[in-house]
C-alpha cells in the first residue's frame, strides 16, 4: 500500500511535506479532512480517525508507511530527507540545514499565532508588518550567494524554508519588494521541474493557507 499523508484540507503544517512528496515522485495517498464552518468548525472527519491509526501522538499531520507511524510535521520531514537522501553531506551543512530549520518554523509560527484566536489581531499584524522586513533581510544574509540553504544540494529544509516565506510573502507581498535573494530563492524553488508540474498541476492551491478560523488565510483562492 501507498504511504498515507493525513492532514486538514489546506496548506498548514503539511504543504512542505506533500511538496517534497511531489519532488521525488513518491506515490502516497494525501488523505485530506474538512473543517466544517464557524461557529462550529466540524473536524468529526479526523476526530473519528483518530484513535484507530495507531499512531503513539495522534495529531494532523500524520505519515503512515508500513510500520512506520509519524506524527509531528518536522519528524516527518526529516524522516523523508533522510529517505530520500535531501540532507547535509557533512557536518558543517547539517549546521546549516539545522538552524534554518529552527529559523524557518519561528517564521512560520510568528504568522500562526497572530492569526488564529487573536483578539489582537489588528494591533499585532501592524506590529508583525512592520518587522517582517527585517526578518526577511536576515534570510537574505544567511542565503548569501547560496543557490540552496545547504549550498548547491536542495535538501529537506528548502522545503520548509519556501512555505514559511511563501506565506508570508502572500500575507504582505511589500515586505518583500527589496528582497532580491529571498525572491530568487522562491522562484528557483518553483521552477524545479517537478515543482513546477506540481504546481501547475491543478492539485496544487496556495490558499487556504491556514484553517477557516483563522482571521488571514483561511479562505480560498
Amino acid at each position: 500500500m501507498a504511504p498515507v499523508l493525513g492532514y486538514w484540507d489546506l496548506r498548514g503544517l503539511a504543504s512542505t511535506i506533500r511538496n517534497l512528496l511531489h519532488y521525488k515522485e513518491a506515490e502516497f495517498e494525501d488523505k485530506l479532512y474538512t473543517i466544517g464552518a464557524a461557529p462550529e468548525y466540524d473536524g468529526s472527519g479526523w476526530l473519528n480517525d483518530r484513535p484507530i491509526l495507531g499512531l503513539d501522538f495522534p495529531n494532523l499531520p500524520y505519515y503512515s508507511d508500513g510500520d512506520i507511524k509519524l506524527t509531528q510535521s518536522t519528524t516527518i520531514l526529516r524522516h523523508l530527507g533522510r529517505k530520500y537522501g535531501l540532507v547535509g553531506d557533512n557536518e558543517a551543512e547539517t549546521l546549516r540545514i539545522e538552524l534554518a530549520e529552527q529559523q524557518a518554523i519561528d517564521l512560520r509560527y510568528g504568522l500562526i499565532r497572530m492569526v488564529y484566536f487573536n483578539p489582537n489581531y489588528e494591533t499585532d499584524r501592524e506590529a508583525y508588518l512592520k518587522r517582517l522586513p527585517d526578518l526577511i533581510a536576515e534570510i537574505e544574509k544567511f542565503l548569501g550567494t547560496n543557490q540552496w540553504v545547504a549550498g548547491d544540494k536542495l535538501t529537506y529544509v528548502d522545503y520548509l524554508l519556501y512555505d514559511a516565506l511563501d506565506f508570508n510573502r502572500l500575507f504582505s507581498p511589500d515586505a518583500f519588494q527589496d528582497a532580491a535573494v529571498v525572491n530568487n530563492y522562491l522562484t528557483r524553488f518553483e521552477n524545479i521541474p517537478q515543482m513546477k508540474a506540481y504546481m501547475t498541476s491543478g492539485k496544487y492551491k496556495k490558499f487556504p493557507i491556514f484553517g477557516p478560523m483563522a482571521a488571514w488565510g483561511g479562505q480560498s483562492e
